[in-house]
């Protein structure tokens, strides 16, 4: 197992055990990390590949949380922004890409660190459609839907596993049409499906260790410090390019 792939394997771990402690996240880890040893094009193709898998495999722990009603605006609204985001994407060059979405990290990180204020803010239910629409557009484009849909998500009164159900629900639907655009473009190499199969075991045991901590990790810290990096790696992606 070469550098690259052992590299890949620990990111895809250390972001499917924070999935399955709260309820996203791998893709922010993902897009933020696995663009630094492969290009930015195959990145984003190789987290969406294996964000279904994990995601399902979150599913799985947290089945009785699983609510349709609940999931299905949020659902419609991600899988309506996935084809805009997806093919804005691909009539930009390599190097804006890289610089568009440092700055999506950069944006996102800074709303992790507002959260409180922003979820002062009242949250209206019909609002989980907009902003849906909003993050499957961030997820057709760079992979990196979810804070939207999480924002929406926290400000339910849901019990932790019924809000962690619902938001795998939302990116199962999001990784199977970006999948399908990627297929239909001929995005899905044989070597990447190749390095999906060898992550995704050490995956589902980080799904297995962050399901056992979902009910007594203490979040902050742990999500301030993903945050924290993400934020950093988006400003070198801005001044870099």
């Amino acid at each position: 197992m070469d550098s690259t792939t052992l590299f890949v394997v620990a990111i895809l771990f250390a972001a499917a055990f924070l999935q399955s402690a709260t309820g996203f996240g791998l893709a922010l880890v993902g897009m933020a990390l696995v663009p630094l040893v492969m290009p930015v094009h195959e990145a984003i193709a190789f987290v969406s590949l294996a964000s279904f898998g994990v995601n399902v495999f979150v599913m799985i722990a947290n089945h009785s949380g699983f609510s349709w009603r609940r999931a299905l605006p949020l659902v419609t609204g991600t899988c309506l922004g996935i084809p805009a985001g997806y093919f804005f994407l691909r009539s930009l060059d390599s190097e804006w890409i890289v610089r568009l979405l440092g700055y999506a990290l950069v944006l996102i990180a800074l709303l992790e660190f507002g959260r409180k204020r922003i979820a002062k803010l009242p949250i209206p239910e019909k609002a989980g459609f907009p902003l849906s629409l909003v993050g499957g557009m961030l997820a057709g484009a760079f992979n990196v839907g979810g804070p939207p849909v999480v924002i929406y998500a926290y400000s339910r009164p849901w019990s932790r596993v019924e809000t962690v159900a619902v938001l795998q629900t939302v990116f199962i639907s999001a990784a199977i049409v970006r999948n399908l655009l990627m297929a239909q473009s001929g995005e899905i190499s044989g070597e990447l499906l190749r390095l999906v199969g060898v992550a995704l075991p050490p995956a589902a045991v980080a799904v297995w260790l962050g399901k056992l901590t979902l009910e007594r990790l203490p979040e902050v810290w742990l999500r301030r410090s993903v945050y924290g990096l993400i934020l950093v790696i988006g400003l070198r992606y801005v001044f870099s390019g």
